[in-house]
């Protein structure tokens, strides 16, 4: 009797404990399989400047806030890391263009720079351009930037 009130007690709970387990759907989501990121964020990759070719590519990143202010640091052909902090926006209410303006913070007087980029929700900024507005140094420099990758 004992034996067959165990037995009863066993087969209850693995079939309570069987029809409680989750049959997994084999049809990945799409938003699973592709990720989507926002223009907030950090922004790593390199510029160049277009009339000093053989500086070749070096370091440069972008720390975009969802407040609209944006910080940025370089290294340039000096071996110094410059830094650079202005505001953000988009190119239109329906575009993808990322723009912003920056001044820089650590120079005795300081470059204003405009930089513009095609923004993807995929994680990478392409098409990445920026120019001197005000540059008291020389006659202004303009240059372009390698594919930015968003680091999540």
């Amino acid at each position: 009797m004992k034996f067959r009130l165990l037995l009863a007690t066993v087969l209850a709970c693995t079939l309570f404990i069987s029809s409680c387990t989750k049959e997994e759907d084999s049809t990945p989501s799409a938003t699973a399989d592709t990720p989507t990121y926002p223009v907030e964020g950090l922004w790593l990759g390199t510029y160049s400047v277009t009339t000093v070719p053989s500086q070749g590519n070096l370091f440069y990143s972008f720390a975009i806030y969802p407040d609209g202010t944006i910080l940025t640091k370089s290294l340039a052909s000096d071996g110094k890391y410059y830094y650079s902090t202005g505001t953000w926006t988009w190119q239109s209410s329906a575009s993808n263009v990322f723009v912003a303006t920056i001044s820089t913070m650590n120079t005795p007087l300081p470059i204003v720079q405009r930089i513009t980029a095609t923004w993807s929700k995929t994680g990478i900024m392409t098409d990445g351009v920026w120019t001197d507005t005000s540059n008291p140094y020389n006659a202004g420099f303009s240059g372009k930037f390698s594919t930015m990758q968003r680091i999540n």
